[in-house]
């Protein structure tokens, strides 16, 4: 039987393109004059806001949706209720406060977003529906083995 290990070279070459996409889009952030960590948290609540069966966001959901430190969230949350761009509102949990856009943050994101979704939407239509099936599955399969390996990631 074959070893199915990726080869050195393999492993080398994915790492390259991991580290090309990631830079890639850290460079659209920046264009647009924003963080991509602020980038990320605006698009969960810009897509949260567009699902009416999504459940709102909380800085806590936030953290844990993007592995981030609270304190880290907390200083982006604070930067966008001052740019006008979120709100928070009470929960039921008097401790938590719900996150939701603006009319101004949803304009905002969408125009910073718009660009970055039709060339992720144009990228996807060069794969079969069988190819991003196959895709996602080992993608989802490598985080689960980086997940276990480094044992402090939920």
């Amino acid at each position: 039987m074959p070893d199915a290990r990726a080869k050195p070279d393999t492993r080398a070459r994915f790492k390259e393109v991991w580290h090309r996409i990631d830079v890639m889009y850290n460079r659209y952030a920046k264009k647009r004059g924003i963080n991509f960590t602020a980038l990320l948290i605006l698009e969960l609540l810009y897509d949260a806001h567009h699902d009416s069966t999504a459940t709102p966001y909380t800085q806590k959901a936030l953290c844990e949706q993007l592995l981030l430190p609270k304190q880290l969230v907390n200083g982006f949350i604070n930067n966008f209720r001052e740019d006008g761009y979120i709100e928070l509102t009470e929960a039921r949990d008097r401790r938590n406060k719900i996150i939701r856009l603006t009319d101004a943050g949803l304009a905002y994101v969408n125009t910073a977003n718009a660009p970055m979704d039709a060339a992720e939407e144009s990228a996807w239509e060069t794969f079969s529906d069988e190819e991003i099936a196959t895709f996602t599955a080992a993608l989802e399969k490598y985080r689960q083995a980086i997940q276990v390996a480094l044992g402090d990631c939920p």
